[in-house]
């Protein structure tokens, strides 16, 4: 039994001292790093780690620090006011999360470039560091709203670039969408919806129709939209590289046979060079068979006029 008490102390001792490690190497490595290009991205990364990791990490960035309070004592005549604690009278939980402060300051600057970090180290609390932050990279609220007037103009001349995919087209929409939300403007599912099939160029005019006849646009996501439009692009590809392939075999028997011809040519060529060859033979056999004829009838006029002088005789 002693073994195995000491077994379970051991145990959870060996836990306590592994759970620091893993949640600082959580922190270290799961971190998002700041672009202030991409400063709107990276707010609501930050956001969504600073949550996962300690919802109250959110209070800290929103509301500042925590301060510990109490109720000051009852005095007759006065009424019960929240005063501020002294030190001697922090609780264990006012300790702690006051701590929580520091920690979000130690992730917003493990967040930060050495640049980015040097303007708002002289920040004293983690919801300082936040709002310089937001300051530096998205100006002030005069700036920010005038982002919010260009991108309410862009969003309401929306429309697709000439040799745009349907994939960039998408792309370049949801993007625009999610800047709009950024700076606290949303627009109908419906609304959307719409706006992004009358961007889609002349070709797309009779699929955009089937779609808006077929789908409540009201409850369906724009992923659900886009996804028959890129099976249909998909199909429309697959048959052009078909007809490309038949094309291309027409291509090669057509250029066939003019060079099956050239090979006829020079066989061709081939045969009247033989022609020509025993043609010349030919004449030079012809040419010595007169030769021997010649001789042959000067033999026979000399046979007849032996047998004529035998007969006078």
């Amino acid at each position: 039994m002693a073994d195995n008490s000491q077994e379970g102390s051991n145990a959870g001792t060996n836990a306590q001292k592994i759970q620091p490690i893993s949640v600082s190497r959580y922190e270290s490595i799961r971190v998002p790093i700041l672009k202030p290009a991409e400063y709107p991205v990276w707010k609501v990364k930050m956001t969504m780690f600073l949550e996962a990791t300690d919802p109250e990490y959110l209070d800290r960035i929103y509301d500042g620090p925590h301060k510990p309070t109490k109720l000051n004592t009852l005095v007759p005549g006065e009424e019960q006011k929240t005063i501020p604690k002294e030190k001697k009278d922090y609780t264990p939980e006012d300790i702690s999360s006051i701590a929580k402060d520091a920690k979000v300051r130690h992730l917003l600057h493990s967040a930060l470039d050495n640049v980015m970090s040097n303007r708002v180290i002289g920040c004293k609390t983690a919801k300082e560091i936040w709002d310089a932050l937001e300051v530096r990279c998205q100006g002030t609220s005069a700036i920010k709203k005038n982002m919010k007037t260009i991108l309410i103009q862009e969003y309401e001349h929306f429309d697709s670039r000439p040799g745009e995919s349907l994939t960039e087209t998408y792309d370049r929409f949801c993007k625009l969408l999610n800047d709009l939300s950024l700076v606290d403007k949303e627009y109908d599912i419906e609304e959307s919806n719409l706006k992004f099939l009358l961007a889609l160029p002349e070709r797309w005019d009779l699929k955009a129709t089937t779609i808006r006849d077929n789908y409540e646009l009201a409850d369906t996501d724009l992923d659900e939209i886009y996804g028959p439009l890129k099976t249909h692009e998909l199909e429309i590809e697959q048959r052009k590289k078909r007809s490309g392939k038949q094309a291309k075999s027409v291509a090669l028997k057509v250029e066939e046979k003019p060079v099956k011809k050239e090979s006829s040519r020079k066989k061709a060529k081939g045969k009247a060079l033989v022609i020509k060859s025993n043609s010349e033979s030919s004449n030079s056999d012809d040419g010595s068979n007169t030769d021997n004829e010649a001789s042959d009838s000067e033999d026979d006029e000399e046979e007849m006029l032996k047998m004529a002088a035998l007969m006078k005789v």
